[in-house]
């Protein structure tokens, strides 16, 4: 008998998380690298940070175009060959010669990892028992958590000691090792049964579309501050450098305090609290704004006051994601790859929306703007959040 098939199923969801620890190491692996890189290239910092949004993107477009096609293949197979690709992709990287070639391998790392995700999600739900959806899905998004916490850094001092190509070499291994251990433990997990016709027709079943939106709400309202963390963080609370990374690590201690929060609302069906997690996003973003109009301005509650915007407003997410993948996922039991792969999406182009939607606001009324439009973001992701009381009942 196989491995996967004599593993307690408690021990499968954090094999699982492989896939997003993997995935999401290699997304920003090299951040702290942006300089050497661009320098190495000969381009600016500014175009060589564009691989990340590039990547994004992809990602967004591509999740529901790929599960479509990908729909009734067992999802372990999936996930295996997507990782062995995105290592191969990071591979080609290393090698990479200009500038033009790595903006195209990034956006095929984007699609590859588009496969990755929504199937690892769709695999711990089927893997979890009922009961215990929200934390199977809260344990396969920690795996995201862990790569900023761990993977990233790695990837970071891998490559002060060899290159910024080294760090894409290290994404490549953390790949292939998550391919072995899931091909290895995971068993396998059907996929959709109704195929690309049934995913497309299950964004007709009431609450699908209005529980995506709501996703892509949230993380545009908390992107439009994040993706100008740093220079929100020095105006506000003079911080440069690490004291930068410092706030950008309580993002990290946010996950942490949210995912169980989220989990656990999700599991004990405590959906009218669940409805109320936008408000963190909202509060949390009207606290910057306040902060960055001069509120505490010289004082020495600058610095935990912005503290807290960000615990809130990060918090707030990281519990809000569980709720809603356990909810599509209870709403659209038929289709499951393709409706996850959808809320992946939503999550990708809500990322790169706040970061584009900050910047409007920054260019209309400094980064005060950027405050101020993730805020107006976080109204309609209020009024969206009342559909988690409205299906519940």
């Amino acid at each position: 008998m196989s491995l996967a098939m004599t593993l307690p199923r408690a021990s499968r969801l954090p094999i699982l998380a492989a896939a997003s620890f993997a995935t999401a190491t290699q997304s920003f692996v090299f951040a702290g690298l942006l300089a050497e890189m661009a320098a190495d290239l000969r381009v600016s910092v500014a175009a060589a940070g564009q691989i990340g949004t590039v990547y994004a993107l992809a990602f967004g477009l591509a999740a529901p175009v790929v599960a479509a096609i990908l729909a009734r293949r067992d999802r372990r197979t999936v996930m295996v060959s997507a990782l062995v690709v995105l290592a191969a992709i990071n591979l080609l990287i290393v090698a990479v010669a200009d500038f033009p070639a790595l903006v195209g391998l990034r956006i095929a790392a984007g699609i590859a990892s588009a496969a990755v995700i929504p199937a690892a999600t769709a695999s711990a739900v089927a893997l979890a028992p009922p009961e215990h959806r929200g934390r199977a899905v809260a344990i396969i998004i920690g795996g995201t958590t862990l790569a900023f916490l761990l993977g990233i850094p790695a990837g970071s001092v891998v490559g002060d000691m060899v290159g910024w190509r080294g760090c894409f070499a290290f994404a490549a291994a953390i790949a292939v090792l998550a391919a072995i251990a899931i091909g290895v433990a995971i068993p396998p997990v059907a996929g959709d049964a109704g195929g690309a016709a049934g995913g497309i027709a299950a964004l007709r079943i009431p609450g699908v579309v209005p529980m995506l939106a709501l996703n892509l709400a949230t993380f545009t309202a908390v992107f439009a501050v994040a993706a100008y963390i740093g220079p929100i963080t020095n105006q506000v609370s003079g911080l440069t450098g690490s004291g930068v990374a410092v706030m950008q690590a309580l993002v990290g201690v946010a996950s942490i305090a949210g995912l169980p929060l989220g989990a656990w609302l999700a599991d004990r069906g405590r959906l009218g609290l669940a409805a109320l997690l936008p408000l963190g996003a909202l509060a949390g973003n009207l606290l910057q704004a306040a902060l960055l109009a001069g509120l505490a301005a010289g004082n020495a509650a600058a610095m935990p006051l912005q503290a807290l915007a960000v615990l809130a407003s990060a918090g707030s997410l990281f519990a809000l994601g569980p709720v809603v993948t356990a909810r599509l996922a209870v709403l659209a039991p038929q289709a499951r790859g393709f409706i996850l792969a959808c809320n992946a999406s939503a999550i990708f182009l809500g990322q790169a929306g706040g970061a584009a939607l900050g910047g409007a606001g920054i260019g209309l009324l400094g980064l005060v703007g950027a405050a101020l439009a993730g805020a107006v973001m976080g109204a309609p992701a209020l009024w969206l959040a009342r559909g988690l009381v409205r299906r519940a009942s």
